[in-house]
């Protein structure tokens, strides 16, 4: 029995001892590390209270070349301090503010760090440069960023696709465009978002794209309802009455969107016959945008339509106002969804009338 004692302090009293120097390595490491951190907080802090009067200089509205030249002669150790000072009032800023922050940018030496960071082997230092020249509105990185486009890694291809849309340039429209059929869905709505950037600008490019490219026209036309290209409605109106109903549907839906004038209400109340079901829902969906009058009896025709169209019209009329109501008043009787449907936007209109 007392060897066996013997035995388990032997074993024991060793493990015990090596357990209190490992607690104690592992106290010694996090102590370390704690003032490591801290030594850096306080080391980042002074830097940036050091360059804070020349930052602020160009956000402010009366900068001076003194601010450059301060930022100019900072050493190339202080450069990950300025970048975040610099990239912070950016994502927030346009106009004349980014310019001065893109020419501090430019004689801190980051622009070319970010343009050589684009061929970093780490994804997310090339995802981090492309943001932050996106955010500069560095047009000179275009074939950079046209480059970084086709990346591997997918956070990569969002952050150039985000840093065009952010600059803006024609160039990179049909760049953009020629990308969409090949992208899944999670980098197509990315895509889009970056075209919505470009406004009407990008309309003639889309609708170019869309000529040479039927397969992708109901794409185009979703996007120029969402950019409000008033330029394309001419053209948004010809696929109205394009052989292909996803064609039409979206035609139709981006007319409703930026709104119908005269010859586009003509073309909806067309379209509101067409054989295919979504299309006649989306046109029932532009006219009650439009809340013209004159196409309540046309719209009240379809309240005994598919359920998608019946549901359009019948919120359609409810938006006419009193015209749309009295003919949903007619149907409240109505068995089935016609007659479920006009209740619904009875009590809605009244609910509506009565918060109001």
């Amino acid at each position: 029995m007392l060897h066996l004692t013997d035995l388990f302090i032997a074993v024991l009293l060793p493990f015990l001892i090596f357990s209190a120097l490992a607690l104690l390595a592992m106290l010694v490491f996090l102590i370390l590390q704690r003032g490591t951190d801290e030594v850096q907080f306080q080391r980042r802090k002074r830097i940036t209270a050091h360059y804070r009067a020349a930052v602020d200089a160009l956000i402010g509205p009366d900068p001076s070349d003194d601010a450059l030249i301060a930022l100019a002669k900072a050493p190339a150790r202080h450069r990950p301090v300025i970048e975040t000072m610099l990239l912070k009032p950016l994502a927030l800023s346009t106009g004349i503010v980014v310019e001065r922050l893109r020419a501090a940018a430019r004689v801190t030496g980051l622009l070319d760090t970010w343009a050589d960071n684009l061929a970093n082997r780490r994804w997310w230092v090339r995802a981090d440069a492309a943001r932050a020249l996106g955010l500069v509105r560095e047009t000179r990185a275009l074939p950079l960023l046209f480059k970084a486009l086709d990346d591997e890694h997918e956070e990569v291809r969002a952050a150039a696709v985000e840093a065009l849309g952010l600059i803006g340039h024609p160039q990179a429209i049909p760049v953009l465009l020629a990308r969409l059929p090949d992208q899944s869905r999670h980098q197509r709505a990315r895509i889009v978002e970056a075209l919505r950037e470009f406004g009407d600008a990008a309309t003639p490019a889309l609708v170019e794209h869309a000529r040479s490219r039927r397969e992708d026209a109901a794409l185009v036309a979703d996007i120029l309802g969402l950019i409000g290209g008033h330029v394309a409605a001419e053209e948004l109106k010809a696929w109205m009455t394009d052989e292909h109903a996803e064609v039409r549907r979206a035609a139709t839906r981006a007319l409703g969107t930026i709104g119908l004038d005269e010859s586009s209400t003509k073309l909806a109340l067309v379209a509101l016959e067409d054989p295919d079901a979504n299309v006649r829902a989306m046109a029932a969906r532009a006219l009650g945008r439009a809340r013209r009058h004159d196409t309540a009896l046309a719209l009240a025709r379809h309240l005994d339509d598919e359920w998608m169209v019946a549901a359009n019209s019948a919120d359609a009329l409810r938006r006419m106002g009193r015209p749309g109501m009295e003919l949903l008043q007619a149907r409240v009787d109505d068995k089935g969804y016609p007659g479920d449907l006009a209740r619904q936007m009875l009590w809605e209109r009244r609910s509506i009338a009565v918060g109001a």
